[in-house]
């Protein structure tokens, strides 16, 4: 299973019953010299990392308009705050924000 379909599965839910191939976010274009599908939920980027399969099983936005960012940029900015968090390095005995104030979310 790709980790694209996974994501949209995970925010929005998954309807075993549907494909993408039928859904109305699901976009067909010419790119060199060949038909590409793109997610427009997902992203639509000049990539092939973003190219979309129709027997992918369908998410809960199937046929239904989307507003907010696209998950792609979404993703992307969760891996980059994951890379960040793994970088902080704690000594022994240091005071944490955390332990001061509570957890900040």
């Amino acid at each position: 299973m790709s980790r694209k379909i996974e994501a949209m599965h995970a925010r929005f839910g998954i309807l075993p019953d549907k494909r993408c191939e039928d859904c109305s976010n699901l976009i067909k274009g010419y790119c060199g010299g060949t038909y590409v599908r793109k997610c427009t939920v997902y992203g639509a980027t000049h990539s092939a990392a973003s190219d979309w399969r129709k027997k992918y099983v369908a998410c809960g936005l199937y046929n239904r308009e989307w507003k907010g960012c696209r998950i792609i940029d979404v993703c992307k900015s969760e891996n980059a705050r994951a890379r960040r968090m793994e970088k902080i390095v704690t000594m022994d005995g240091q005071i944490k924000l955390e332990d001061m104030y509570g957890s900040i979310q």
